[in-house]
């Protein structure tokens, strides 16, 4: 409070203690989140990752390293990946209407992508977002989507195995 030039009366008018700073910055930044992935809504895609890097890259990029990458930012970790489950479920099973009932259950897909994209994320931040939004949504297609078009359509899908 001293550095950043806050009263101690100032502070706890607006907050209860630290917890409570931390679950407002939480709220708001999921809340821009997830504004940002419904204004998207209207591209067929499965995973709101481009979306993801882009946000990250463009807020305030060293207040989110540090509130992300510290122990307190674990909280913030859980709610999107509850936030990223619930927006992939669904594209998930528009998907899968037309084709096919998948072999794995869209639950746990959403799951996997939410968990590889998260972990994705979070190399990146400790690597001081060393590639771009785009090249960092490339990464993630290519590490991450072949093996779920596998599930959705049951084909492979212009990726080569090597032999």
């Amino acid at each position: 409070m001293d550095r950043a030039g806050i009263g101690r009366t100032t502070f706890y008018a607006h907050y209860f203690d630290k917890e409570d700073v931390l679950t407002t910055i939480t709220e708001q930044l999921l809340e821009t989140f997830t504004r940002q992935i419904a204004q998207t809504e209207a591209r067929p895609r499965i995973v709101p990752s481009l979306e993801l890097f882009h946000h990250v890259y463009h807020s305030q990029q060293r207040q989110f390293q540090l509130i992300m990458c510290g122990h307190a930012g674990e909280r913030l970790w859980e709610a999107l990946q509850t936030a990223l489950c619930r927006a992939i479920e669904p594209a998930l099973a528009t998907f899968c209407a037309e084709k096919r009932t998948p072999p794995i259950p869209l639950a746990v897909v959403a799951q996997y992508l939410a968990d590889t994209l998260l972990t994705l994320l979070r190399w990146w931040l400790a690597a001081d977002m060393l590639y771009p939004p785009e090249q960092m949504e490339g990464i993630f297609q290519q590490l991450a989507m072949p093996g779920v078009w596998v599930i959705i359509t049951g084909k492979r899908v212009g990726i080569s195995t090597p032999v």
